[in-house]
């Protein structure tokens, strides 16, 4: 084994437009959740943004609510004084002697499903604590936790007493490949730094468990070594998304190795398309799966649909690591690197869309086209995404043989004004430092 990176985690990175949009809501009685991926940094925004604007942050534990009322009560006394004195032994006691003390501009409650957890009544009393106590008081209320399922199912679903008390709703997105280079001192332009990124993606915490070395021996201790630090990761996400029985679980790992239509799936899982629409909504909910039209579609005038994996790290142990694990050992350094930047050129393509506003990919019939994106005006982009190194001849053929697809489709009728251009690694600065990649 060698060294993980010397990395400080604590430092906030690019994180200024949530802090904003938390900093702007302060001052009022508001209540709001914060949501995102398991391990993408929910916690420490949270624990910035009390830092920053003098709020009370508190993270539940697990166990019974007199527990989590014993460590909630020990953590803020010296906050609110109060609880100095009194030890709730209830949720309902507790919200009661919070609406007699002067609460701080800002008060958060991380890992909240444990508390729902341990008191299902709670979002009951809480709602009630909104609707009554909260206006009196300049407070924003913010509650967050690893499970996005508990959360949903808290706040979005009409039957939940908390249903329609959020005013606010923070989603936390991954970071980007610039801040993966910025932190762990990479180049932006050199492809072995992409190819690293999309081992691990935009998770902050995953960047920490890399360790240093060259490329090969990373992917191997993150996934392919006998107690490889992210080869069971997936497994702690779905169970902690309280995700349960065989068929999501298929689904990822279809969509990871590429089949991506619903009629696909279907036929490969034996089962009839119907079946699947429950599974296939929780996973978009969690952001685990993700749905594309074709560029310029709409749901309600289209049947085509394709599914993909975003989070690189997620698409790598489905589409590579499951597959190869067994084998890997046996693999030539070479065969090893082609698997790796495989799985790069699909990020890749992904990562090009994303760095182009309302780009999307294109498919009619037999033709396909990597990257369609409105540039302003009248004018549009169409770009094929290729991973590897290209010779101006082969460029030039590249370029032709798009111009070929693209007047095959209905959109050649469509877009009046149409660049072409070919996405290439030597792009790597240039699209990482674009707008949209903040």
């Amino acid at each position: 084994m060698f060294d993980m990176y010397d990395v400080d985690m604590t430092p906030f990175w690019n994180r200024t437009d949530e802090l904003a949009q938390i900093r702007r809501r302060l001052g009022r009685g508001l209540f709001g959740y914060v949501t995102g991926r398991r391990r993408v940094g929910k916690t420490a925004l949270l624990g910035e943004a009390a830092r920053r604007f003098g709020g009370l942050y508190h993270q539940a534990v697990e166990g019974t609510p007199q527990q989590q009322l014993l460590h909630f009560s020990e953590e803020v006394r010296e906050t609110l004084p109060i609880f100095r004195d009194v030890v709730p032994t209830t949720w309902s006691e507790c919200l009661r002697l919070l609406a007699r003390e002067r609460l701080p501009k800002l008060l958060i409650f991380d890992e909240f499903p444990y508390w729902v957890q341990g008191d299902p009544t709670l979002p009951s009393l809480l709602q009630k604590w909104i609707d009554h106590d909260l206006p009196r008081y300049r407070t924003l209320v913010l509650v967050s936790g690893s499970s996005q399922s508990m959360l949903y199912s808290q706040f979005l679903s009409q039957a939940a007493p908390l249903y329609g008390r959020a005013s606010f709703r923070l989603d936390l997105p991954p970071l980007s490949y610039r801040w993966f280079c910025k932190v762990l001192g990479y180049p932006v332009r050199d492809p072995a730094s992409f190819v690293r990124f999309s081992l691990v993606g935009g998770v902050p915490h995953y960047w920490r468990l890399m360790p240093r070395g060259p490329l090969l021996r990373q992917a191997d201790a993150l996934y392919f070594q006998p107690m490889a630090i992210l080869a069971e990761e997936p497994t702690h996400l779905l169970r902690e998304e309280g995700i349960t029985g065989s068929l999501p679980k298929a689904i990822l790992d279809l969509v990871g190795r590429g089949v991506s239509k619903p009629s696909e799936l279907a036929a490969r899982l034996g089962t009839g398309q119907t079946n699947l629409s429950r599974p296939l909504a929780l996973l978009l909910e969690l952001g685990l799966l993700h749905r594309e039209l074709p560029f310029g579609e709409s749901p309600r005038t289209t049947k085509k649909v394709l599914y993909n994996l975003q989070d690189p790290a997620l698409a790598f142990y489905y589409g590579a690591c499951l597959t190869a694990r067994s084998g890997w050992p046996r693999l030539s350094p070479r065969d090893r690197q082609t698997l790796l930047y495989r799985h790069a050129a699909r990020v890749w393509e992904q990562f090009c869309r994303r760095q182009h506003p309302g780009a999307g990919r294109y498919w009619e019939g037999d033709v396909e086209l990597d990257l369609v994106a409105p540039l302003g005006g009248r004018r549009f982009l169409v770009a094929e995404c290729k991973w590897g190194a290209v010779s101006p001849s082969q460029a030039r053929r590249l370029i032709e043989d798009l111009k070929v697809r693209f007047h095959r489709t209905r959109l050649a009728r469509t877009l009046p004004k149409v660049s072409f251009r070919l996405l290439i690694p030597k792009d790597l600065p240039e699209l990482a430092n674009s707008a949209f990649q903040k």
